[in-house]
């Protein structure tokens, strides 16, 4: 595969999540500068809302930009959703205060949020096309430079937050040092849409265009025929959104908020868990493209499943420090694996809009608010933080046992 092809199916879905975790690296700033309340708890958990209220628009995005993604091609859609989510990213480090502008900044704060997961839902479907349908072979270990860049962007955004709260006072972090994450985005935005405009349309949605393929309403040839892989991409992509943002988001301030760890240590716990994130992904994806895709996704489910319990109970530095890599590897091992199987389930001339939707549905509706309710369940008792993740993959165990495995398709139609 084409180098250039691999960066451009890259480099738009590293700004996107870049732009996704700046927002929970920086929780603590925001909730202090962009909310009214003077609880620290209540600031978080704010925060956290409006880190789930983007994912409301991402089915949306899924289904917009996979219906133009399906019908004109997957290049200029993708060079729209990088367009929309980095320049609303961007702005957030633009907005007022609350003290200097009340409930004005918060609407504009979720108006942005709400334009960043627009982006976002149909940016991950048509990037991991350009990897799967430009070849036939090792699916997934070429998914995984696309899903590579969650972990990257994780990276980044903790790497940013920690170097800048080490050069400059917390007053300054506060007043203005949390905007130069967001500031960067436009950065990033220009040197992504630049890649890709360079790269070419997939071959594959080249022979559907050729052959006369190309559907007027792929959403709903997706719904009619396709709504069992629908269901069973949304639930095995939410467990893993859900598995992913457990350990990356609500430990970390779990953790925090227990007075465990400090701010400091947390962006460092979550640098481990990027790591090993970033590292079991290409891992998972060579190992999935000989032994299948099912077996990985069992096996990281039901490892995030006996895990989840302890690592709420027994909390001390160590063990964040031990939870964090074990939650960044059970991610990772699973994570090519389910893009490999949600682009294989689907045939091409509805595959962007179907991929994307179960990715988005999955991580919209299940995953994006595993943070904020397990948080919310956590203030009644701590012991309740772990039930919706434990339900959710005991769900997902049951579809996939019942599943067909996906290795063998072939997608040349």
């Amino acid at each position: 595969m084409r180098k250039l092809t691999i960066s451009a199916s890259m480099i738009g879905t590293l700004v996107e999540w870049y732009d996704v975790f700046i927002f929970s690296s920086g929780a603590l700033y925001i909730g202090k500068e962009l909310f009214s309340s003077t609880n620290p708890i209540t600031s978080i958990l704010d925060v956290l809302l409006v880190f789930a209220l983007g994912f409301v628009t991402r089915p949306i995005g899924a289904i917009l930009f996979g219906h133009y993604g399906d019908r004109i091609g997957r290049k200029y859609s993708l060079i729209y959703t990088l367009l929309i989510s980095g320049i609303s990213s961007g702005l957030v480090g633009t907005l007022p205060t609350y003290q200097q502008a009340g409930l004005v900044t918060v609407v504009l704060l979720v108006i942005l949020r709400l334009a960043l997961g627009l982006g976002l839902g149909g940016e991950w479907g048509g990037a991991i096309l350009l990897a799967v349908e430009n070849t036939s072979k090792r699916r997934a270990f070429f998914s995984a430079f696309v899903q590579s860049t969650v972990g990257i962007g994780l990276l980044l955004g903790s790497l940013v937050f920690l170097a800048l709260s080490s050069v400059l006072t917390k007053g300054q972090m506060f007043s203005f040092g949390w905007r130069i994450p967001f500031l960067l985005s436009f950065i990033m935005v220009v040197i992504g849409v630049t890649i890709r405009l360079k790269v070419d349309e997939t071959s594959l949605f080249n022979q559907i265009k050729a052959r006369g393929m190309i559907l007027s309403f792929p959403s709903g040839e997706m719904f009619r025929k396709y709504w069992r892989e629908l269901l069973l991409g949304t639930v095995v992509a939410g467990a893993l959104g859900t598995i992913f943002y457990v350990g990356a988001v609500l430990l970390p301030v779990f953790y925090t908020l227990s007075k465990v760890i400090s701010s400091t240590t947390s962006f460092e716990g979550i640098i481990l868990f990027a790591l090993a994130d970033i590292a079991m992904v290409f891992a998972g994806g060579l190992i999935s493209d000989k032994v299948g895709r099912r077996p990985l996704l069992l096996l990281s489910n039901l490892l995030a499943l006996v895990s989840v319990y302890p690592v709420f109970i027994f909390r001390s530095q160590d063990i964040f420090f031990v939870a964090l890599v074990m939650f960044g590897i059970f991610h990772g091992m699973g994570y090519s694996p389910l893009a490999a199987m949600i682009s294989e389930i689907f045939p091409t001339n509805v595959r962007y809009t179907g991929s994307s939707s179960a990715y988005q549905f999955g991580n919209s509706f299940l995953g994006g608010p595993a943070s904020y309710v397990s948080a919310d369940l956590g203030t009644i008792n701590y012991l309740l933080y772990p039930v919706y993740t434990a339900i959710l993959i005991i769900a997902t165990i049951a579809f996939l046992l019942k599943s067909k495995e996906s290795k063998g398709i072939e997608m040349e139609v």
